[in-house]
């Protein structure tokens, strides 16, 4: 099975066209406290001027002669110090007004209205391929305003990623992960965020839950160190038993029920965890699978992703067909990307019924609220078929918790918290060298699928944990 540890850690992005960058005049403009900037061309006015990472920011100029072609600039740097850049030009109104809001841009590097269109379609500058990563505690984003050659106005957004006042803590022996919560004495609703087959902890998205007041515990179920499995195989669902103990025993984490956020193999593993035990209140599953597949690992006979009590969850093994093959050694000197959809969807065909039954998760079981989100163009597996599964499963046993599933037709298999760089996540580069693993959707459909089911995700968990 080929691995897909590298969703979490590269992606593929072209550099941006000359005009990003450009400014025209360096004169500083006025600046005034209310994220308005204003000379003798205009304002540019934008608000707020600091926000959590899954909040918008509106972005105005005024002032201007009416049909002036306007360039809005956006910049970042991130984790590793790499400068971000989007671009947009807009065609003033009747009123010489820009809106990002409500306008169009007539060239840029998105194309449709989109208010937040300028994050999204942001890609690093050097070209090299890269995941947007933001620095620890958050990143300050440059808007700069220009037209006839002549700067406008500049406004710096401080974007904060995770709470203003954080604080973190390592979990035990035995145990991999990091606490991440809100300063202060609690006690705050506990969530369990489980990463993919990227084999990192997902720490971004449990920085964004302890944003909200969340205790988010980013726990690692397998990897390189001695305490887990070396691989996504075989891993014990008793691993998250112990989360669960150390993550309630934290003075200020609520005691009781705690929710669990999963991605991909995360989602999977946390429907399974959720229908497990009774501890878990709230399930938000992204890029789902409803049933229990085959772990992946590097060789060898096929085996289970699961244990419980010692013993191989029942799951389906993947196939790879000869069309997938055949695409898989093309792409290598062809540049072209690789589906691994087909090894999915065919492995449910070549397998019994009673084999496809055994490896369902009874979701009836999970005593809380559960929300699936997809990309109906998911290339690394169907997601969205798998989430209709789920919820057929669900509605069949009256599961009596409120169900949603959040799916976007244009979206792929990497679907996350709203706001951030898209472009890169529609493919990822895969070993061997020169091959691509195509993921689905299109940076504006992932970023349309991001908005949309996170405040879906953030009503279940507190629904759930309330």
């Amino acid at each position: 099975m080929i691995s897909r540890r590298s969703v979490l850690q590269c992606i593929t992005a072209g550099s941006l066209v000359g005009l990003v960058g450009h400014t025209g005049s360096t004169a500083q403009p006025e600046s005034t406290t209310d994220g308005t900037d204003q000379n003798a061309t205009g304002k540019l006015r934008v608000s707020p001027t600091s926000v959590h990472y899954d909040e918008p920011f509106t972005l105005m100029v005024s002032g201007i002669a009416p049909g002036t072609a306007v360039t809005i600039t956006a910049r970042t740097f991130d984790r590793e110090g790499r400068q971000w850049a989007s671009f947009a030009t807009f065609t003033a109104s009747s009123k010489g007004v820009v809106d990002i809001e409500t306008h169009a841009p007539d060239a840029g590097t998105y194309e449709t209205v989109s208010p937040m269109g300028l994050i999204w379609s942001m890609r690093p500058t050097d070209g090299e391929s890269s995941i947007y990563a933001p620095p620890e505690g958050g990143s300050d984003l440059t808007l700069t305003a220009s037209a006839d050659g002549r700067q406008i106005g500049q406004q710096t957004v401080t974007r904060w990623f995770g709470p203003k006042k954080l604080h973190t803590e390592a979990s035990p022996d035995g145990l991999l992960g990091t606490l991440f919560r809100p300063s202060g004495d609690g006690p705050y609703p506990g969530v369990m965020v489980l990463h993919g087959s990227g084999g990192q902890p997902a720490v971004g998205s449990a920085l964004m839950l302890a944003a909200h007041g969340y205790a988010a515990f980013a726990p690692q179920y397998f990897g390189p160190p001695d305490a887990v499995p070396d691989q996504l195989a075989e891993v014990p669902l008793e691993y998250l038993q112990r989360g669960y103990d150390w993550l309630t025993s934290r003075p200020a984490v609520r005691d009781g029920s705690v929710g669990l956020l999963g991605t991909s193999k995360g989602a999977e593993l946390a429907l399974l965890a959720g229908a497990t035990f009774d501890w878990v209140g709230a399930v938000a599953a992204y890029a789902p699978s409803g049933i229990v597949w085959a772990g992946l690992t590097y060789g060898g006979e096929m085996t289970s992703s699961w244990t419980l009590d010692g013993d191989p969850v029942p799951f389906v093994p993947t196939a790879f067909p000869p069309s997938v093959i055949a695409d898989y050694v093309a792409s290598w000197p062809l540049g072209g990307s690789v589906s691994l959809r087909p090894t999915y969807e065919v492995g449910l065909e070549q397998a019994s019924t009673e084999r496809i039954s055994e490896a369902t998760i009874p979701v009836e079981n999970i005593d809380g609220p559960v929300t699936l989100v997809s990309g109906g163009d998911d290339r690394l597996w169907p997601s969205a078929t798998f989430g209709r599964m789920v919820v057929r499963r669900l509605r069949n046993h009256e599961h009596p918790y409120p169900v949603r599933h959040v799916t976007t037709e244009t979206a792929g298999h990497a679907i996350s918290f709203p706001y951030q760089p898209t472009t890169g996540l529609t493919a990822i580069s895969s070993p061997p060298p020169g091959t691509t693993m195509a993921l689905g959707g299109s940076p504006e459909g992932l970023a349309r699928a991001n908005k949309e089911s996170w405040p879906v995700v953030l009503s279940t968990l507190e629904g759930g944990l309330s």
